[in-house]
């Protein structure tokens, strides 16, 4: 058996080896919640813009500034960072799913979210490309229209928001 005065130092690298593994794994955490957090907030940024487009006139630029959070004209999402309003896609759908533009046969409204990068505050855990470009997947909610702004009054097309 080797004397205690050997062991001296043990104790710190077996405290730094377990620090390091504990520091990665909260880290790791707190990373996965952010992601989990802005794919929660880009799903429901499509929802949000799905309920605008099915009460506002076709290719009305309010969806796309309300389904980002923005606060005003070509300005970002409030919520999430990098998100603006090239990353949002609505379309006019027909009973069948194909899309239209025509106010008769539309009777279905899709916003999607694509190309959003995700960029990670912590770019230790992953290589320098991966970590800034975790590209989400794409979000969509479809909804039915309902009055697409028509008013009955002025028989004319206006977004209610």
């Amino acid at each position: 058996m080797k004397p205690l005065h050997y062991q001296r130092g043990s104790y710190i690298v077996e405290v730094a080896i377990a620090g390091a593994i504990f520091m990665f794994m909260l880290f790791a955490v707190v990373e996965i919640g952010r992601a989990v957090y802005t794919w929660s907030a880009l799903n429901l940024a499509t929802q949000r813009g799905a309920r605008v487009a099915a009460v506002c006139p076709v290719d009305d630029p309010a969806v796309r500034r309300i389904a980002i959070f923005g606060t005003g004209e070509n300005t970002g999402s409030t919520l999430v960072p990098g998100l603006d309003s090239s990353h949002i896609a609505v379309s006019y759908l027909d009973e069948g799913g194909a899309e239209t533009i025509d106010y008769q046969s539309i009777s279905y409204v899709r916003v999607s979210i694509s190309n959003y990068t995700h960029s990670l505050l912590i770019p230790v855990l992953l290589s320098e490309t991966v970590a800034n470009n975790l590209l989400s997947p794409t979000f969509a909610t479809t909804l039915p229209a309902e009055s697409l702004g028509y008013e009955p009054d002025g028989n004319t097309r206006v977004c209610f928001v």
